[in-house]
């Protein structure tokens, strides 16, 4: 145990620990009367906000905006129905009156209860800042207020720090993104009119907020580095004072060990532990997460490329690389969002340790994810009927969930990433897509129309494999003079090459860098994507530079666009075509040689063939 007592001291030298230390106890005065720490001080703060009569001068403010963030939040769209939210936001609500600690029938306290006589409308509010419901409590309190205002409109709220679901049905959602949006909002507008105490005390809670809410990249990357250099001395601070975890069998060895200490040396474990929790809990609760960790690995052996996903700690996202194909169709998305592209994966542990997977359709233009979430639903895809109204911005297509036996396992995780992405039901959505944006292209092209509404049934099992059809392909090859020493089939890609690229190396030589298998000036492939896909790819490949510009110079007179970027020296890869098209039914090889086929036949494939020739 001395041993560890060692690296108990070393973490006392640590610049990064320090660091951390540093900003997590920056003064402030609220943080001395502890309100961060009970929700008790946090329930006192929202009443004075939300009485009108209170002394911050602002008035049924804060009030109106609580109801507005009620309307808008896509958690209680089903409960708009029997609320004349019209008739509340409208009116001054300056008769608000706020009462603390209601007690019940039973013995229990309600945080909140706000009641607007001159509407009859009675908000209750359960506050919930690090802390869970207790058992019936919600029913309790939904009874007391039904029974104690008869005749008015009851809207029972559910206040957590991450929308956490209420148990009750009936409760409407609101968390502390949502109140510190209000109070930011509302400093950031009228700080020139605003008392300066009152300023700087929202600016002090804001700062408590942020704390909790508000993601660090920098210092949760900093929490990374402290645990990894420093996890056995973190390990026993956290773990010697947190009994709960008594319960996970990867904290055994350890507990073994602070069992045998004497009371002084338990004692003084709670010293050292007291005297910097704050950042000891930050670093262990971060930097034990081990949820990028397991991303990168699955983003491994899925073969994502880098420039289609972002190892984010609490929210690891990325793309399809196909999806990149798409912004002709959806356009481009909002500044800001995610990697820049209409449609988003992300992957998140929920609150009660499960492994979720989301789809989002993000803010594109209103008429292209219109015609988007059209498609979607037309092939059963579901998803809030408020999606569609022009104004709304974020729409989930997808969530589900995954057991994870062990958190603190990174391949564990990694494994329910890949379960989460294989799973029938995933790779179904996939193929909906695909087949939603083909449909669109379709209508973009001004042909299609009736087969945008076209509601048909996808078999979820066909995409089980991606190996693409050999005999297809073959006979693909058969029909075009492509000998065999021209191609390679290779599980879901069968690449070729035509003669005139290899005739084309006496002019401009061989690739600079081992490509494909044929080093050759060009390549084909076609390529079964996981949406069920099939595409065709042309790309000229990574030649001397000199003789690589040359041909794009050549191309780019004979009217082919090329992008800056693939005119630099360092430029390898350039594709000049790409398309893509849904098989129906991979098990059946002649839709997949007819698409083959079909896609090799574009017009625009076919003349970027006769111009290669002419290269010659």
């Amino acid at each position: 145990m001395s041993y560890s007592f060692d690296l108990i001291a070393q973490l006392d030298h640590s610049k990064e620990f320090a660091h951390l230390h540093k900003k997590f106890h920056q003064f402030n005065p609220l943080k001395v009367l502890r309100v961060n720490h009970y929700e008790i001080r946090h329930s006192n703060v929202l009443a004075w906000l939300l009485d009108p009569e209170e002394n911050h001068q602002f008035g049924s403010f804060f009030i109106k905006k609580v109801f507005s963030r009620l309307l808008i939040k896509n958690e209680n769209e089903e409960k708009l129905v029997n609320i004349d939210f019209l008739q509340i936001l409208s009116s001054s609500l300056t008769d608000t009156l706020v009462s603390r600690e209601v007690k019940t029938s039973n013995g229990r306290y309600i945080d909140l209860l706000l009641e607007v006589p001159s509407l009859k409308v009675l908000l209750v509010i359960e506050n919930k800042f690090h802390a869970s419901e207790s058992e019936n409590q919600l029913i309790d309190y939904l009874k007391y207020v039904s029974e104690q205002y008869k005749g008015y409109t009851i809207i029972p709220v559910y206040l957590t720090l991450t929308s956490d679901i209420p148990s009750h049905p009936e409760y409407w959602s609101l968390d502390y993104h949502d109140i510190l949006d209000i109070i930011s909002q509302h400093l950031e507008l009228n700080q020139e009119v605003i008392a300066d105490n009152i300023h700087d005390f929202l600016t002090y809670y804001i700062a408590i907020l942020q704390e909790e809410l508000v993601e660090d990249n920098q210092a949760i990357q900093m929490a990374l580095e402290v645990y990894q250099k420093n996890k056995v001395a973190i390990d026993i601070l956290y773990i010697s004072q947190h009994p709960e975890c008594r319960k996970l069998p990867r904290f055994k060895d350890i507990y073994t060990q602070i069992d045998k200490l004497s009371l002084g040396q338990q004692l003084a474990l709670k010293r050292l532990y007291d005297k910097k929790k704050k950042t000891i809990d930050y670093v262990f609760t971060n930097g034990s997460n081990v949820l990028r960790q397991a991303f990168i690995s699955f983003l491994e052996r899925e073969e994502i490329p880098e420039e289609f996903y972002s190892a984010h700690v609490r929210v690891p996202n990325f793309i399809l690389p196909e999806w990149a194909d798409f912004e002709d169709i959806l356009g481009k998305p909002e500044l800001g969002y995610w990697l820049g592209h209409g449609l988003i994966i992300w992957f998140e542990r929920t609150w009660d340790d499960f492994l979720k997977v989301n789809v989002e359709v993000g803010p594109v233009p209103y008429e292209n994810r219109l015609n988007l979430l059209n498609a979607l639903e037309t092939l059963g895809v579901s998803f809030r009927t408020s999606a569609k109204l022009e104004g709304k911005k974020y729409t989930k297509i997808y969530t589900e969930t995954s057991i994870i036996s062990d958190w603190a396992n990174k391949e564990s995780i990694a494994e329910g990433m890949i379960r989460l992405f294989n799973d029938d039901k995933f790779n179904n959505l996939l193929r909906c897509i695909a087949i939603a944006i083909e449909r669109l292209t379709k209508l973009d092209d001004q042909q299609g129309e009736d087969e945008l509404n076209e509601v048909i049934t996808l078999d979820i099992n066909s995409t089980k494999s991606r190996i693409i059809s050999k005999s297809a392909f073959i006979k693909f090859a058969k029909n075009h003079g492509i000998t065999s020493d021209l191609y390679k089939i290779k599980n879901h890609d069968a690449s070729f090459i035509i003669p005139i690229f290899r005739a084309l190396e006496n002019k401009y030589g061989v690739s600079r860098i081992k490509w494909w298998w044929h080093d050759s000036t060009f390549t084909f492939w076609y390529e079964r994507l996981k949406d069920d896909r099939l595409k065709l790819t042309l790309e000229l490949g990574p030649l001397n530079p000199e003789k690589r510009l040359l041909i794009i110079e050549q191309l780019e007179e004979m009217g082919v666009v090329f992008s800056v970027k693939s005119k630099l020296p360092s430029a390898s890869y350039t594709r000049i075509f790409s398309k893509s098209v849904v098989i129906q039914n991979w098990e059946d090889d002649e839709e997949v040689y007819h698409t083959m086929e079909i896609l090799y036949n574009d017009s625009k494939n076919q003349r970027l063939i006769e111009l290669i020739y002419s290269l010659e």
